[in-house]
Parts: C-alpha cells; sequence; structure tokens
C-alpha cells in the first residue's frame, strides 16, 4: 500500500489548473492575433471618373498613381440632373501611416467649397507640388490639414487627418483627364 502525501496530491491539482489555464491563454492569442489585422475595404474610383469626365464642364483630376500603402476607399460624386448646379467628386484613402486623406474637386463656389472641405481651416502656407502653388489650411480644433488649387472653373482640395507630406503626396499623384 502507498502513502498518501496530500503535498503531492495539492502539486498534481496545480500543475493540471496551471496547464488548462496556459491552454486556454494560448487559444486567446491565437485567436486575438489571426484578428488583429485590419481589413480595410478597397474601391474601384475609375468608373467614378469617367462619369464625372461625361457630366462635369469643367478639368477632370484623377489620382494616379500612388506609392504602396495607399487603399482607396471609398468614391462619391454629388450631381443634380440640373446642368446649372455644382459637380463634385469626393475619393478617399486609408495612407500608409493609417491615416485618412481625400480628394474632392467641385465647380461650385469656392469660397464656400474650400470653407467645407476643410471645414473652417485657417490659412497656413504654401506647398509647392509640380511646378503648382497649393494653398495650405489646417484645423486646429481637429487634427485636419488641407491643400487647396483653383484651376479655372474647379476647385480642388486635398484633406484629411494625413501630415501635409502625405498630402502631398495625393495631391502630386493628380493627373488631368479629358
Amino acid at each position: 500500500m502507498s502513502n498518501y502525501n496530500r503535498a503531492d496530491a495539492t502539486f498534481g491539482a496545480y500543475a493540471t489548473a496551471l496547464g488548462i489555464i496556459v491552454a486556454i491563454l494560448l487559444v486567446m492569442a491565437f485567436v486575438v492575433a489571426t484578428r488583429s489585422e485590419e481589413h480595410i475595404p478597397r474601391v474601384d474610383y475609375t468608373p467614378d471618373a469617367r462619369t464625372l469626365q461625361e457630366v462635369a464642364d469643367y478639368t477632370v483630376y484623377v489620382p494616379g498613381e500612388l506609392p504602396d500603402g495607399w487603399v482607396p476607399t471609398s468614391s462619391r460624386i454629388d450631381a443634380e440632373e440640373d446642368e446649372e448646379e455644382p459637380v463634385t467628386w469626393t475619393v478617399g484613402f486609408a495612407t500608409p501611416e493609417d491615416l485618412h486623406a481625400r480628394f474632392s474637386m467641385s465647380d461650385a463656389d469656392p469660397e464656400r467649397f474650400i470653407a467645407e472641405t476643410t471645414e473652417q481651416g485657417a490659412p497656413d502656407g504654401e506647398s509647392g507640388i509640380g511646378g503648382e502653388a497649393w494653398k495650405r489650411y489646417t484645423d486646429r480644433e481637429e487634427p485636419q490639414r488641407s491643400l487647396v488649387r483653383r484651376e479655372d472653373g474647379v476647385t480642388l482640395v486635398v484633406t484629411g487627418s494625413a501630415g501635409y507630406a502625405e498630402l502631398e503626396t495625393l495631391a502630386g499623384s493628380l493627373e488631368p483627364r479629358g
């Protein structure tokens, strides 16, 4: 007959409980690791660009080749049946720095469009991009910066939570179409 030792029984139960806890933690860590990668929806904005070329009375600018890490996430055209109404196009992006940027263009009243799109941003200097001067705006209450350029009949705005360097990358990619 063997001797019963209460210390051995306690250690065995302790080791079993610890093993179960470690196994649960490993399963939880695996589940969290597989789900931690953010899925950013990607959209194709080229159909909207083609539509805009058909309905807009101004030169349409389209984002061209962007470095790796730029993901187009939205595209929206605001146009009324009435040809007298402004036509506005907005394309949103997730940036390589995991921030947001969007490009908007419109033939709406420039002052009103700039105020709305920059969220009443205050002038903040200038950026030279591709030989063109873009006015900088910043909203000190929200982490938002904007770049603005006026063309004949259209206003271009690149804005978002991204820094000026990323906004300048997006602005520099813009190419005129048709």
